[in-house]
Formats: C-alpha cells, structure tokens, sequence
C-alpha cells in the first residue's frame, strides 16, 4: 500500500517522505548506470562483436529516449507517472535481458533500445514529485534527485569495474536487470501514483510523425560522415527529416488534443531553460564519454595521454565526481529556492567550461584528474538541480509529465549529438588500428579539439542561461495557476512537524 504523504492534524509525515523521495531516487539512479557503467565495458564490447561503431551502445539509449520520451510523458499525464515508470521498467529489464544474452551485435543494439526509455526516468520522475510531494520540500527534494545522478556516478563506475574485470562485460547487465527487478515492486507498492490527470485522447498520428522525424534526423547525423555531409543522400534524408518534424508541429498547433502542447513549450521560460541546459549538459556528456577512454588507453610513442588504467583503477581516479554530485544536488536545491535556478545553472555552465578547456590539456596524473573531477561532479550536481527546478516553475501542473519529458527528450537528444559529435571530431585524428583489434588509437589532437568544440557549445549555453530572464526569482516548486489549491496541497495552513512513518 501506497505511503500517505498529506499531514494529518498539523503534522507532516517527513519520514514517509524521506523513503518516497529514497525509493524515487534509488530507480532514478539506472539513468546513469544504463551509461556510466556502460562506458568502462565498451572497449570489451568492440573486441567481442568485432566493431568499431561501439559508440552506438550508447547513443542508442539517448536517442532512443528523446523518441519515446514525449509519448511517455503524454501517457504519464492521463494514466499516472507512477504507471509510466512501471512500464518503461518493465521494458527496461526485456531489454537488459536481450543485451546480456545475445551474440549478435544489431541486437545488443536493439536492447539498449527497449532501455532507452527508462533512461528519462529522471524527467518523469521530477513531474511525480512535484505531484506527491508537499510544495514546500518540492525544490530540495527536486535537487536530490540529482543525488541519485552523483551516487550512480560513484557506485556505478566502481561496480562496472568490478564486475568487468571479474566475470566480463555482460556481467554489467545482469546487475542492471536485477538492481531494476529489485526496486520496481518496492516503487509499485510504496511510492503513491500522482493524482493529476488530463483526460485526452492520444494523438497516434502525431506521435507516429515524431518518432519517424528524429529517427531520420538521428540516422543522418550517425551515418553522415560515411556518406559525406553534402551528399545527395544526407542532404535529402536531412530534408525529409527536418520536413516530417515541421509537419508534426503544425498539427499539433491544429488538433484539439495535441501530443505536445506546442503554445506552452514554446514559451520563452521552458525554451529558454531547455537550450540552455541542452547545450551545458552536451560538455557533460562529451567528459563522461572521452574521460574512460582517455585514461584506460595505454601511452603510445607519439602520444601525451594514456594512463592504462582497468575499469576498477578507472573508478577510483574518478570517484570525487560521483561524490560531489550527491553533496552539490541537494545544495543546489537549496540555492535555487534561496536565490533562484538561474544561477545555480550558470554556476554549472561556468565550472564545465573550465573543466572542458583543463582537460583539452590531456591530464594523466591521479591527483590532477581527481581535482578536475571534483569541479565536473559540482556542475553535474547544479545542473540537475536547477533545471529540474526551472522546468517545474515554467510548467503548469497538467503539464508535469508532458513538458518534463520534452526537457528530457532535449537533454537525451543532447546527450546523443554530444556522443555522435565527439566521435566524429575523434575520427578525424586516427593514427592507427592495430591489426585484429577494432580499437583505434587517437592522436592528441582528438581529444583537445573535442574538448575545445565541447567548451565552445557550452558557452552558448551559458550565454543564453544568462540572458534569460526566467529563474531570478527563487524557485517555487511548480507554476503557481490557482492560489488556493496550491496552499492546500502545500500545507501552508498547518505547522510543519515531523512525524514517524
């Protein structure tokens, strides 16, 4: 049964609430394992299917996410998030299985796809907060989430490497499917189903346009530099893309129940926000996917970097990020109801873009690597903070699902541009492949130009959080619409005090 989180004669149920937002964090933390502690098993992966194209492994899971995303959210909003969750788990594990199981490399891919959709649990999981949680604990409890973000990037890397090192890459999806088989009952049974509902029917044809659209789009950017940018072929798919994508937004501004609210999510406060973080979170993603290789690559003559590390040395030499993402999470709740998101995202802008242009210098001492990972952990941790907070106070409540998944939908698609750009950019400075080996050996110039391309699109993001007017004022836990349904669901009636669960 379902834990009741709404006071009772003048008291707040604060432990319920700690085990709930525990619960909601604990599954929110498989967003980061399905990547980081794929990383580290990406080179085994490349020698055991023979391929070069391992960065597919992850992209897929991103790119996967940003199709399924929206229909999610849409369905999270008329069934329940709670609802929503369950089934993405369920899929989540379908898909484990097939990647733990399977030889053949088209399906490995065709798993991480059934993942992908759990890899947003994270923005649904914002809307579910802000549904069940009281509105006064809402920020703070929205950058705690980003806990689970810091404590996957600690747990994650040290349990991967473990795990690789010891039984193999396959190993990493067995603990996947059973952390997930561990804790999907447990949120069934106590976490509560939020309340909010928008009945309206779901727009097929449109979801169909949109998941044909970004598959176009997303193919081509994949396939684009073996076709050739200006080829013909990239150049019409590019086309047949971008047109399918416009095609989608006219309807939605047309049907009586669209599958996005476009009038809404056009609104300079939730754009605004979602570019922003688009951009500085692609400088996340770019470090998290050249960092393992970087530093588990030997030295080569010719080369400044490789350190040679296994997956579990790897571990240790990036743990400070994962720890100070859970101390900066709920830190950067806190700022964000104090002196507004904002900040707080420019804050995470300002740090990555040092952390980008430091490591273009290719560190490869322990201590040196340890103390920029502590500086990437702090804007991992405010990143996630203030744009969960900035996302809910540009959202109305029947909205929450929704519009959380399309802020996802942008980040994953981030996240998958970031991998697909990167590898490009590396591409380019190849200087050998050893003979049977699918893994090639990178110049410098790989990764210091990556890096410098990745701090230059963050500095975009960083222009724009800056500009933007959104996010000054202290966060306040959700769009405020109707002043009186608010303070009764935030208690403010009744003196807040603890209570056992």
């Amino acid at each position: 049964m379902a834990l009741d989180l709404t006071p009772s004669k003048g008291v707040f149920p604060t432990r319920r609430i700690i085990v709930v937002c525990a619960l909601i964090i604990m599954l929110s933390e498989i967003a980061t394992f399905e990547i980081l502690m794929v990383y580290p098993a990406m080179p085994a992966i490349a020698t055991h299917f023979g391929t070069a194209n391992v960065a597919a492994v992850v992209s897929s899971v991103s790119l996967a996410g940003a199709v399924v995303l929206p229909v999610a959210g849409k369905v999270a909003d008329r069934y329940g998030k709670k609802r929503a969750i369950l089934v993405l788990g369920g899929l989540f594990i379908l898909g484990g299985i097939i990647c733990a199981t399977t030889d053949v490399y088209a399906l490995l891919i065709l798993g991480r796809i059934l993942q992908g959709g759990l890899v947003g649990v994270v923005s649904i999981s914002y809307a579910l907060v802000r549904d069940v949680i009281p509105r006064r604990y809402v920020p703070i409890a929205l950058g705690s989430l980003a806990t689970g973000v810091g404590m996957g990037a600690v747990v994650g890397p040290f349990a991967a490497g473990w795990l690789i090192d010891a039984f193999g890459f396959r190993s990493v999806f067995w603990f996947m499917i059973i952390y997930v088989g561990v804790l999907l009952p447990l949120n069934a049974w106590l976490v509560p189903e939020s309340a909010v509902r928008t009945k309206s029917s779901m727009d097929l044809p449109g979801a169909a346009l949109f998941g044909i659209s970004l598959t176009v789009i997303i193919y081509v950017i994949g396939e684009g530099s073996g076709w050739g940018w200006t080829s013909g072929t990239t150049l019409g798919l590019l086309g047949l893309g971008v047109a399918l994508l416009v095609a989608f937004a006219i309807r939605e501004l047309r049907v009586s129940e669209p599958l996005v609210d476009i009038r809404v999510l056009t609104g300079a406060p939730f754009v605004c926000t979602v570019l922003a973080f688009g951009l500085i979170s692609y400088m996340m993603t770019a470090h998290s996917y050249m960092n393992p290789i970087l530093l588990r690559a030997e030295q080569v003559p010719g080369n400044t970097y490789g350190s040679g590390l296994s997956a579990l040395e790897l571990a240790v030499w990036t743990a400070p990020m994962g720890l100070m993402g859970m101390i900066m999470g709920p830190l950067g709740g806190y700022l964000a109801k104090r002196v507004g998101a904002r900040r707080v995202l420019m804050t995470s802008g300002v740090l990555y873009v040092g952390v980008m242009l430091v490591a273009s210098t290719l560190l490869t001492v322990q201590w040196q690597v340890g103390l920029l990972s502590c500086a990437a952990g702090c804007a991992v941790g405010f990143l996630h903070s203030s744009n969960s907070n900035l996302v809910q106070d540009a959202l109305p409540e029947r909205l929450g699902g929704a519009g959380n998944s399309v802020a996802g939908m942008i980040g994953m698609l981030a996240a998958g541009l970031s991998v697909t750009i990167t590898g490009e950019i590396m591409a380019a400075h190849v200087r050998e492949t050893p003979s049977g080996s699918p893994s090639a050996v990178f110049g410098d110039a790989a990764y210091s130009q990556a890096y410098v391309v990745a701090a230059i699109v963050g500095v975009v993001g960083l222009l724009i959080a800056l500009r933007m007017k959104h996010g000054r004022e202290p966060a306040r836990g959700g769009l405020v619409e109707d002043g009186a349904t608010e303070a009764a669901r935030d208690g403010s009636d009744v003196p807040v005090k603890g209570s056992a669960v």
